[in-house]
């Protein structure tokens, strides 16, 4: 089905969140035109836009590049190179491109960068010795023009795959590119794969198709749905999302833009504990205070995205071309005004104010928004064995979703025998334990966790291990390509450099597959050769491995 006006969302907007929203640019119209697709070829979509992701919305497209590494890369638009980040995590290698009109067009996940680019970027690797990098590139010094070729795909950083995740910003929000006219062939409708209709407690009925179900009290709608289109997978998120109560527009949800500091807000907007346990995001109606933002809009406001009574109810999911799918169905209940949980006064946490707590030898600080909505707070002590001490648990009763903000967790504690202070750690306890960043003042550990759950001390006292992969010491090489692996028990990896014939080189580390690689072709001396890694980790264990190779 297509729809061949407006939908509503674009129409309905009450006058103070036209007012709010203009404030920001979303009502500005969109250059058309203006930039290009910086791959070759129809664009082929494995991610979309704002598409729903554990802790964060999804900030760009994942465009496909039928699983190969090294396809060109081109400027989106006219500009200048700004930015370099380059880690061994997270978007792997990335390039930021200032454009006149304001945007910063983002190209992450690369294999390498080219031409000028490449070569700024390798001299400054050896300026820093460094792999990782994070530089603001001044103005000019290395402008771009629309299509040239700046980069090649990869799969850097934390990809699953090879692609290229591109990104439009502008005023601290991510834009959606497909919003730009970017030749982008959709022809297939959306899929409305489930539709549910919640209790003010959580718990939920399933709507048949074309059928009508009973709710006692307060209830709002969860909406499941995705897209896909010619050349891209089959579940790519949708553009946007309507409810429409008996004839009237009632909720909206839509892709246009997301502020970048408030990615970490879809936790609030979807079924987060069943999005956890199968990975389909349920889109929820129901607002909390601390979740608010240009993604979705009510008519009412006051409501919070709850119904009460009996209504007739139209959910719509659109795509970008506006192809749309739709389900109609009744909910019959008794009318009652929406009553919200609240929680009880003497463990309350007003999400709006910091909050401070004390549990056995546990502090606990929370910054004003760190959670959604006022809550409880459950904060339990259980002892743990081998004297290494007691374990916090602690999580949010009526709102259970991962904190929005960083909040710090401290206890006095004192080490054993053998243990230095450096090898003090909290952890999160789970069955791959989370080792946080742990100061010490005096007996006094800290650290700033950004999740809940149950945290304890732990100790590091092993150092990395490193290990040569595709190399036989004092054998001939036959190879150039060096690559080592390197890991750690806890607290994970912090530094690493190697020398080869004592002089820096430099080493490319890949987080998923533990390796460093050396590209050895200008480095590497006929004869003998002494290459030379060193390792350590985040709490100051640290491995030095010497190997002598031969280069015949």
């Amino acid at each position: 089905m297509r729809s061949t006006a407006l939908p509503v969302f674009r129409t309905w907007l009450p006058l103070w969140v036209a007012l709010q929203l203009s404030a920001i640019g979303w009502t500005q119209a969109l250059p058309q035109g203006y930039f290009r697709s910086p791959l070759d070829g129809d664009i082929a979509l494995s991610a979309t836009f704002a598409e729903f992701r554990a802790n964060h919305f999804h900030g760009g497209l994942d465009m496909r590049t039928g699983g190969v590494t090294g396809k060109a890369v081109r400027a989106a638009a006219d500009g200048y190179v700004s930015r370099i980040s380059i880690s061994p995590w997270g978007g792997g290698k990335i390039l930021y491109i200032t454009h006149p009109n304001g945007f910063t067009s983002v190209y992450m996940h690369l294999d390498g960068y080219a031409g000028d680019v490449g070569q700024w970027v390798l001299r400054e690797q050896y300026r820093q010795q460094s792999y990782a990098l994070f530089v603001d590139v001044p103005e000019g010094l290395l402008p771009v023009k629309k299509g040239q070729v700046v980069a090649y795909s990869g799969n850097t950083g934390g990809s699953g795959g090879p692609h290229l995740h591109f990104e439009l910003r502008k005023a601290g929000l991510g834009w959606n590119p497909l919003h730009f006219g970017l030749p982008y062939r959709d022809g297939i409708t959306p899929t409305l794969r489930g539709v549910r209709v919640y209790a003010a407690d959580g718990s939920h009925t399933d709507v048949p198709a074309g059928g009508s179900i009973s709710a006692s009290g307060p209830y709002y709608i969860g909406i499941y749905a995705t897209d896909a289109a010619e050349g891209s997978t089959p579940k790519n998120g949708v553009d946007h999302v309507e409810v429409i109560v008996d004839g009237e527009p009632f909720f909206s949800y839509s892709t246009r833009c997301v502020p970048l500091d408030s990615t970490r807000m879809v936790n609030a907007l979807i079924d987060y504990p069943h999005y956890e346990a199968t990975r389909q995001a349920y889109l929820l109606t129901r607002q909390l205070p601390g979740a608010t933002g240009p993604w979705t809009y009510l008519s009412n406001p006051a409501s919070m995205g709850y119904l009460s009574g009996s209504h007739r109810i139209t959910v719509r999911v659109y795509d970008v071309a506006e192809h749309y799918a739709e389900r109609t169905f009744s909910v019959a209940s008794a009318a009652s005004a929406p009553h919200l949980p609240s929680p009880k006064a003497d463990l309350a946490v007003r999400y709006a104010e910091p909050y401070t707590a004390q549990a056995g030898g546990f502090s606990v600080e929370l910054p004003a928004y760190t959670l959604y909505a006022d809550d409880e707070l459950l904060l339990a002590i259980e002892p743990l064995p081998d004297a290494i001490g007691e374990a916090l648990t602690i999580h949010p009763k009526i709102n259970n979703l991962p904190p929005h903000k960083w909040y710090t967790i401290s206890t006095q504690y004192a080490p054993p025998a053998g243990v230095l202070p450096r090898q003090v750690v909290l952890v999160r306890q789970g069955k791959r334990p989370t080792a946080y960043t742990t100061t010490t003042e005096g007996d006094v550990y800290t650290a700033r966790v950004r999740d809940f759950g149950q945290f304890a001390i732990g100790f590091d006292t092993v150092a990395p291990t490193v290990a040569q992969l595709n190399f036989t010491p004092k054998k001939p090489l036959n190879t150039k390509t060096l690559k080592i692996k390197i890991s750690d028990n806890l607290s994970g990896i912090d530094s690493y450099n190697c020398y080869l014939n004592d002089e820096w080189v430099l080493a490319e580390y890949d987080g998923k597959t533990a390796m460093l690689v050396i590209d050895g072709s200008t480095k590497l001396q006929h004869g003998q050769n002494k290459l030379r890694a060193e390792v350590s980790d985040a709490c100051g264990n640290s491995t030095t491995r010497i190997w002598t190779l031969f280069l015949p």
